[in-house]
């Protein structure tokens, strides 16, 4: 299709695409290219979400379980994502192995969406509930509706933002909850991202693995992209967007 629109000279063979999956530079390429899709919903987006999901692989990995049997459990990835909770596009994303804990990816994320949105919540549930995850948020001039696990107190916090957002999960509940509750938007970026691209990753390295599952946000943010402009009227000029991002750069 591509070929027959002249958006391509000639089709390449599979793999083509497969051996620069296997590039480690195009990792970079990657990520910069899913921020600067999200760009053009700048004026919509003012709120998001952070979640985290696995990718299963084709490599199995041998471990113990705990009746002592060695049994094989597949590997997995994870990305963790920060995404608009309007138009769900993706504003920012890390890719890790399964294991990695989400708090860890949290700053990288909430750092990255800052310098092209303004933001003014960031949602996320008990998993990112840590004076960190907090202070990271406000830092940011954004409102933290992160929930408290049952083990924590104001006592020990050392932080304002732990202490007001404390103090307003427990007295206004309700209030809290119809915030935090937009959170579930992070868990249907995953759900469209699987349900049209698989949750299943078909190559067979960790390099080519983590830049699959970037393949696979960035074309969720086209297809969020060509949605809104249709539904919202958004322009998209990736020429004049390149433009703006160059001199951004280049200013002082």
């Amino acid at each position: 299709m591509a070929e027959q629109l002249e958006y391509l000279g000639h089709t390449p063979h599979f793999n083509t695409i497969l051996k620069y999956l296997n590039k480690p530079e195009l990792r970079t390429i990657l990520n910069s290219l899913i921020e600067f899709t999200a760009i053009p919903l700048k004026q919509l987006e003012d709120k998001f979400a952070v979640d985290s999901s696995g990718f299963t692989t084709s490599v199995f990995a041998r471990w113990s379980a705990v009746n002592q049997r060695n049994e094989e459990k597949r590997q997995w990835k994870k990305a963790h994502v920060m995404s608009g909770v309007r138009t769900n596009v993706i504003t920012s994303i890390e890719v890790t192995d399964g294991n990695a804990h989400d708090t860890t990816m949290f700053p990288k994320l909430v750092e990255s969406t800052s310098k092209r949105f303004q933001m003014k919540e960031v949602l996320a549930d008990k998993a990112y509930s840590s004076r960190k995850c907090l202070s990271i948020v406000s830092d940011h001039g954004a409102i933290p509706y992160i929930p408290f696990k049952k083990s924590a107190t104001k006592r020990a916090a050392t932080s304002g933002i732990w202490r007001a957002m404390f103090h307003y999960f427990n007295d206004y509940r309700e209030e809290f909850l119809e915030h935090y509750h937009l959170r579930s938007n992070a868990e249907s970026v995953f759900s469209m991202m699987k349900r049209k691209q698989s949750l299943h990753l078909r190559s067979k390295n960790d390099i080519a693995q983590f830049n699959e599952i970037l393949c696979k946000a960035l074309v969720h943010n086209i297809r969020v992209l060509i949605q809104e402009m249709f539904e919202s009227g958004i322009t998209v000029d990736f020429e004049a967007l390149a433009e703006d991002e160059l001199m951004c750069k280049t200013l002082p």
